[in-house]
């Protein structure tokens, strides 16, 4: 029996889904942050649990050949990313075995995983920052990302996962706070940075909405002219959300623009974007790939969003319905079919569920169907009038592998799994996308 602050010696097997590190002790299994396949360490035991444990590795012993060393210098106490560690290579192994096993496991398909399509840029890639600000003891401020399972945050002077400008614009921002006695004021920074298009927004989550920002948004415009946009937002509620919906434009756009797959969209502070631009053009033409659309094809795209998937997928086929919950997401993406003069999409506002539900009452009938659900994946309901709809194919986008592998449980009876692929939208960290094709089982 293991106790809390025991020290073993023992041999990583293999890794959680997270990205922790396997260490079997007796019957124990022992998850160890840091650690690569086939490396032995020194593990000092930090929480014991019915049957599994914690520990954290004090020395290594044997280092695996997937062993790399960390870009940051930060990456073992910050919670911002957990697979700097290993290798490229290993990351990319990792994430193959994590899908192909969490789809055979959950999901009982029969079917052999794509190989994941890793990213080209595997540094520097976000274009959206998002930064707890506070105080030291010193009363100086700091931002920086939460430390790995708390809620500390960890001073940085750069992050390695977004542009060398966003670092630039957060420390300055730093700067700006201390110079006008804003400690206390100031709860988050926000940035999303557009590369092609070299536009910037600047959002200042406040406590409070009387919070005096004049003079440092002036000073931080002067600094970083490619900002188009900086908003202040007011939020002093003690919850996990980080922006509210009371908002107030202090300069410039209300949103800025990013070039995407050949076309244009406006980018607000509470859209839903994804965060890799080069990899998300990845992840679309895969989508265009395996939907294989023709110009007779009309397409039901769920979850929508600001319309980005639907509205590239416009360009080959007769129609594209989108459905989205989110009222301002619909009117960010009937604004940006304006934009690029496309005429064929239509965005409704509404419940997934229940909007298909009425589609399919009216006899609505699509030839392919795109879904791309929160990480939560689809409600059953949902998938039960997928179902209903009867399309020829269905293409789902996941960035959760165990939601897909549940929901494709239920739609194997209905739709042949053809492809599962993954994308690595997200470097250095567990995270990833999957496109999934499914094609109607013909009774």
């Amino acid at each position: 029996m293991l106790v809390k602050n025991q020290i073993i010696t023992g041999k990583c097997t293999d890794y959680t889904y997270n990205g922790l590190g396997v260490v079997k002790h007796d019957t124990f299994c022992i998850f160890v942050k840091d650690m690569a396949v086939d490396e032995v360490g020194q593990i000092i035991i930090t929480a014991v649990r019915k049957d599994y444990c914690y520990g954290r590795l004090l020395k290594i012993i044997e280092p695996s050949k997937q062993r790399a060393e960390p870009e940051c210098p930060l990456s073992k106490t910050c919670g911002g990313c957990q697979l700097q560690h290993l290798s490229y290579n290993e990351q990319l192994s990792f994430k193959q075995n994590h899908v192909q096993s969490t789809i055979s496991r959950i999901s009982r398909i029969d079917i052999k995983v794509a190989e994941i399509i890793g990213s080209k840029n595997p540094f520097g890639y976000r274009n959206k920052v998002m930064l707890p600000v506070s105080t030291d003891k010193s009363d100086n401020i700091i931002a920086g990302f939460y430390r790995y399972n708390s809620n500390v945050i960890i001073p940085l002077e750069s992050c390695y996962l977004q542009s060398e400008k966003a670092n630039r614009v957060v420390n300055k921002l730093k700067h700006l706070f201390e110079k006008y006695r804003l400690h206390k004021q100031i709860r988050y920074i926000m940035l999303r940075d557009m590369d092609k298009t070299d536009e910037l927004m600047l959002v200042l989550v406040t406590y409070e909405k009387e919070t005096d920002l004049g003079s440092a948004v002036e000073e931080i415009v002067e600094f970083e002219p490619t900002i188009k946009s900086v908003i202040q937002n007011i939020n002093g509620k003690k919850t996990n959300v980080i922006l509210s919906d009371e908002s107030i434009l202090l300069y410039g756009s209300e949103y800025i623009q990013d070039e995407l797959c050949g076309l244009t969209f406006n980018v607000s502070a509470h859209s839903f974007y994804q965060v890799n631009n080069y990899q998300t053009e990845v992840l679309y033409d895969t989508v265009v790939s395996l939907a294989d659309l023709s110009k007779e094809d009309t397409v039901l795209d769920m979850y929508c969003g600001v319309g980005t998937i639907g509205l590239v997928l416009s360009q080959r086929c007769k129609e594209v319905i989108g459905v989205e919950v989110v009222e301002q997401a619909v009117i960010d993406a009937r604004e940006n079919a304006r934009i690029n003069n496309i005429e064929n999409a239509t965005f409704i506002c509404g419940d997934a569920e229940k909007v298909a539900q009425k589609m399919l009452k009216e006899g609505k009938q699509f030839d392919c169907i795109v879904v791309d659900p929160p990480r939560k994946g689809c409600s059953k309901g949902t998938i039960e009038t997928l179902i209903a709809l009867n399309s020829e194919k269905i293409i789902y986008v996941s960035c959760d592998p165990a939601t897909l592998a549940r929901d494709l449980s239920y739609l194997k009876q209905h739709y042949n799994i053809e492809v599962i692929q993954p994308v690595d939208m997200f470097p250095q960290t567990y995270h990833l996308e999957c496109v999934v094709l499914m094609s109607r089982v013909e009774k």
